[in-house]
């Protein structure tokens, strides 16, 4: 329960008392777990009405699966949770909302072809008697609903996808709020924002928790969490570990809450480099995020590369692949020029990069595993636009027992096969092609402990035999595990450079954190 002091009407102060109210939300012993991996351990949080609180802990530490929990998208294997004193039993998002729970996500679920008003009150639309949508009284409306969120000059009719991601990340937060919520969660709400921007969202949300609006705000922007939140929670490990008010913690603080006490990482060891600068990156630049960037990557040598959500990490490895335009900048291989902005250009030039999501530009969902491994070099198995079958199975199969893929056969769909076992595919879709620099982004993402295991030994193993590696990675203990040199981006910004023996947990997301 928390204490409130209510003044009597017509009271000039001297009558006031103090009533015990219910939090707005509890969480008591709540547990999720995917498969054999609990991913919540019995946490316990209250958030009192008009509160806000901030989020906060390592990627994987368990933020979004507890608000997803939370605001039903998924449902907690045991405890209890409670808002405004009633037990939940929330069977998917949609009861949520009708209890005034709204969560904005980072990721934009704005429909570029549709106006500014229209998505925001999109699944609600304003009709009239006859059933038809009243235009005139959705404009209306919608004007009124951006100024809230600091975007009254914005055409309610403007189509959004002419609109700005900080824009857009405002429509999102004004899709939340048309009907007042009980209780906000906002997910990295200012990692599209400018400062202005940012400001005006922290005065709309200061207005909300005036009229009893509890907030969630999760973020990686310490100094955000600190000058706008009432209290700071950490989860670690799926743990809840600390809750501090805003104004008596600091940031180094908080990092230490973040990471623990340090731990011992499993680094592959010295491997045998051949000691000459292999890759040679100046100036690079894209046309959003990136600034200019100077990198030397050894051969033989793995560099992780460490950021925050939104640091220019996924950018920085599109930007040299030719995924996205550079701007301005340099590359080369072994003192050979590789022109920018050109996939199979990269590709001649011995590119190979595996990306984020593989189920988005990773594998070929409806091929077959070999065909999945073998596409990277398939104009070296046509012969007279003829696909030599045999050579293709043959390269195949190498590559997948090297790479311990389990399979029944090469040629079954790639999605029968495990997350982890579809990632090894795309591994050897790369290492197919024998890539001086491999461009790896999140390359153990979503796959079980065993099948990481596996990744790693293959990268180990890729450059002991001399092939540079970039690996983009939001894990600490994946950078410890792999990296012969960490570099570091802070919003769009290369921060740092740390040798294997400078690197630690701290540095790092000191580092991280420098330009938030």
């Amino acid at each position: 329960m928390y204490a409130r002091a209510v003044e009597p009407s017509g009271g000039n102060g001297s009558g006031a008392f103090i009533v015990m109210i219910p939090p707005r939300l509890r969480l008591e012993n709540v547990t999720k777990s995917f498969g054999p991996v609990e991913v919540l351990h019995g946490v316990n949080l209250s958030i009192a009405p008009g509160e806000v609180v901030g989020l906060l802990g390592e990627n994987g530490a368990g933020k979004s699966t507890l608000m997803n929990v939370v605001s039903g998208r998924l449902s907690a294997d045991t405890g209890e949770i409670e808002l405004d004193g009633a037990v939940l039993k929330l069977a998917s998002i949609k009861e949520g909302m009708g209890l005034g729970i709204r969560f904005v996500h980072q990721e934009l679920s704005t429909i570029g072809s549709l106006s500014v008003a229209e998505n925001i009150f999109l699944g609600d639309y304003l009709a009239g008697k006859s059933g038809v949508i009243r235009h005139s009284l959705l404009v209306e409306k919608a004007r009124k609903v951006l100024a809230s969120v600091g975007l009254e000059d914005l055409d309610p009719s403007a189509s959004v996808d002419t609109l700005s991601p900080g824009q857009q990340q405002l429509i999102e937060i004004a899709k939340a709020i048309v009907v007042k919520p009980s209780l906000l969660i906002l997910d990295e709400p200012t990692s599209s924002l400018t400062s202005f921007e940012a400001d005006k969202l922290f005065r709309l949300v200061r207005d909300l928790t005036g009229e009893g609006v509890s907030v969630v705000f999760i973020t990686h922007k310490l100094d955000e969490a600190i000058s706008n939140c009432d209290r700071i929670v950490v989860l670690r490990d799926g743990k809840l570990v600390s809750s501090e008010l805003a104004s008596e913690t600091s940031k180094q603080k908080l990092i230490v809450h973040m990471i623990g006490k340090s731990s011992e990482f499993n680094w592959r060891g010295s491997a045998a480099r051949v000691g000459e600068t292999r890759v040679s990156i100046r100036n690079l630049q894209d046309e959003t995020v990136l600034s200019p960037i100077d990198l030397d990557i050894d051969a033989g040598e793995v560099v992780a590369l460490f950021g925050l959500v939104g640091a220019g990490r996924t950018e920085f490895m599109e930007t040299l692949f030719g995924f996205r335009k550079a701007k301005n900048g340099t590359l080369k291989i072994d003192n050979e020029t590789c022109p920018l902005g050109h996939v199979p250009t990269a590709v001649r030039y011995g590119l190979a990069m595996v990306p984020e999501g593989r189920k988005v530009r990773g594998i070929l969902p409806s091929h077959s595993v070999e065909r999945n491994i073998s596409i990277s070099n398939l104009s070296a198995l046509t012969r007279l636009g003829v696909v030599r079958q045999g050579e293709e199975r043959r390269g195949a199969d190498f590559l997948s027992k090297s790479l311990h893929i389990r399979m029944e056969d090469g040629r079954q769909e790639i999605t029968s096969l495990s997350g982890g076992n579809q990632q090894k595919a795309v591994f050897a879709r790369a290492v197919m092609i024998k890539p001086r620099l491999l461009l790896l982004d999140e390359p153990s993402h979503g796959v079980d402990v065993g099948a990481k295991a596996e990744i790693y030994q293959i990268i180990s193993d890729l450059a002991r035999e001399g092939m540079s590696v970039l690996v983009a990675s939001s894990e600490l203990p994946e950078v410890f595990a792999l990296a012969d040199r960490c570099v570091v981006f802070s919003c769009g910004e290369l921060v740092g450079s740390l040798a294997r023996d400078e690197m630690t947990e701290e540095k790092i997301l000191q580092l991280a954190f420098s330009r938030h």
